[in-house]
């Protein structure tokens, strides 16, 4: 079957399959769904809906770059619905004592449960799932004019860090206790050394932040290094110290949504690291791996 093309533009609260019709009042965006294109469209993705579960909107939509502010503008006063946009910003902290990485299905990416015998994916309701680490990392990130919470997700973590979450695993595992032992995985140093790194982030807005009270946005991927943009007006929030940010309750609350070697030299994790401030910290998750 042919179509007429139904173009993929950018919105500026998201991507949406639209068909562009100029107005005399100006440009306007929209799914019109009385022309025959659109229903052609739509009559064919009903029919084939494996095609609409291919296309990643993150890639081929040229996301709007927007500050910490203006998504959580977006957030208030829009109904729920996953969007993505690009953001600025500067890494103050990481979080400390919490699970930098969760054991997932290797096919959904969905986190497992541990069964009897076995680790089961509750979305594939596969009862033997092949396990793969994913990054979970918290970070505290400024802008010019708001500060937030990120959440450091999957392959955006091998992107900051360039390396996979199982590599640190498997690194600490070796020196301390080698393979298949049971072993505690404190936060490798490569996260504290991204501390002051300027990066453009793709933030991907989800359901779950429409209901929160707090501003803790996914990151799906590092775009590019970047530069902060000149300040419109001044600063309007505290100086965070790097030793006491993470007890901030403004930035240290956060929803559980769900390497290059270190510059410093020496062992890769933060508890080696004398500025981590972590000698209260919780202990990281036990994880049993199988050899």
């Amino acid at each position: 079957m042919l179509f007429r093309c139904v173009c993929v533009v950018r919105s500026r609260y998201g991507p949406s399959d639209v068909r562009h019709r100029p107005r005399p009042s100006g440009p306007r965006s929209g799914l019109y769904k009385d022309v025959d294109p659109t229903k052609e469209y739509l009559n064919w993705l009903t029919a084939n809906p494996a095609a609409a579960s291919s296309i990643n909107p993150v890639e081929v939509v040229n996301v709007e770059t927007l500050t910490i502010r203006e998504i959580s503008a977006f957030i208030k006063r829009q109904p729920a619905k996953v969007a993505y946009f690009d953001c600025i910003s500067t890494i103050d902290n990481v979080k400390l004592g919490t699970e930098w990485y969760y054991i997932a299905c290797k096919d959904c990416q969905t986190k497992l449960n541990h069964g009897p015998t076995t680790l089961m994916c509750p979305k594939c309701c596969n009862e033997n799932a092949t396990a793969v680490a994913n990054y979970r990392v918290e970070m505290f990130v400024y802008d010019n004019e708001e500060q937030c919470t990120l959440i450091i997700f999957g392959d955006s973590g091998k992107e900051l860090t360039g390396r996979k979450a199982i590599e640190l695993i498997d690194i600490y595992a070796e020196e301390n206790g080698g393979d298949g032992a049971e072993v505690e995985v404190p936060l490798p140093q490569c996260f504290i050394d991204t501390i002051v790194q300027t990066n453009k982030f793709r933030i991907k807005v989800a359901h779950f932040n429409f209901t929160s009270n707090k501003v803790s946005l996914t990151v799906t991927k590092i775009v590019s290094p970047a530069v902060l943009p000149p300040k419109n007006h001044p600063l309007n929030m505290p100086v965070m110290p790097i030793s006491s940010s993470q007890n901030n309750p403004a930035t240290s609350e956060v929803d559980g949504s769900v390497v290059p070697e270190s510059s410093s030299g020496g062992s890769p994790y933060a508890n080696n690291h004398p500025s981590s401030a972590i000698d209260d910290q919780k202990k990281p998750k036990r994880i049993r791996r199988n050899g």
